[in-house]
């Protein structure tokens, strides 16, 4: 039985697609939706260590522009399932770290069902040499996990 899903979101269109498949699943269980966002730290060159701020904050967005991202597309993927599934209990989180990793954790302690995730996100070249965020979740998770195309 499907009563609780995880549905991570980077702002891709991928994740877009994952979200609608979630949410066709959710209604026909009525199962409860999480919107997931992690905010990737950044590693740093002298300890390799990941903190918020990395070794080169101007290169990117400042870690409080990346929360304001987070918030802003979590709040905009909520107003969109709550628009088409207005009967669903849907819940947003934001965490830090390292994507997969966070997922998987975040499946974990919340006793999640099922993941539903997008195959590519916005991760780009470090997407290539790292894999990518779907399989590791994938490979590492421990309930079932749908990747959407």
């Amino acid at each position: 039985m499907i009563s609780k899903i995880l549905v991570p979101l980077d702002g891709s269109k991928y994740a877009d697609k994952a979200l609608d498949w979630a949410l066709d699943l959710a209604e026909k269980y009525d199962a409860s939706i999480e919107l997931l966002t992690v905010i990737p730290l950044l590693q740093t060159f002298t300890t390799g260590e990941y903190s918020r701020h990395g070794n080169i904050p101007l290169l990117g967005p400042t870690p409080d522009e990346l929360q304001e991202r987070a918030e802003n597309m979590l709040a905009e993927a909520l107003t969109k399932a709550k628009k088409s599934r207005p009967d669903l209990r849907i819940s947003t989180k934001i965490l830090e770290g390292r994507p997969s990793e966070m997922i998987v954790q975040s499946a974990e302690k919340g006793h999640f069902d099922l993941i539903v995730m997008g195959s590519r996100g916005l991760g780009g070249v470090k997407e290539f040499f790292l894999g990518s965020v779907s399989d590791r979740v994938a490979d590492e998770a421990k309930c079932p996990v749908v990747v959407v195309r």
